[in-house]
């Protein structure tokens, strides 16, 4: 199984607190390896829990290598969906915007 933990540290490191404020939305993400996750952003928090949320505004669903590379900023998320390497499910408008919630710069 895979170390997902590296990556949902950097979530934490890539979250913009000011561009969150006032959204209140729930993430599930489904990777092809390790844990499901469930994010919940609540007026500029996050928090990341292991497992699967009722009911969540959007899922996303990848393989750990292409999730890798968007919380990199190796990828972008449209270059991601138009290739179909992510997939979602849910509010499709919630899942365009996560890119502008996360896109602090882990050096920053």
């Amino acid at each position: 199984m895979v170390d997902t933990a590296p990556l949902i540290a950097k979530l934490h490191e890539r979250f913009d607190a000011e561009a969150a404020a006032g959204v209140q939305e729930t993430l599930q993400l489904e990777l092809d390896e390790g844990p499901r996750y469930f994010v919940v952003i609540d007026d500029g928090t996050l928090n990341v829990q292991e497992g699967n949320h009722d009911a969540p505004s959007v899922t996303l669903m990848t393989d750990t290598r292409t999730f890798e590379r968007l919380i990199n900023k190796e990828l972008s998320g449209m270059q991601a969906v138009m290739s179909g390497k992510v997939r979602a499910r849910g509010d499709i408008m919630l899942a365009s915007r996560l890119t502008r919630l996360f896109r602090r710069r882990s050096d920053a």
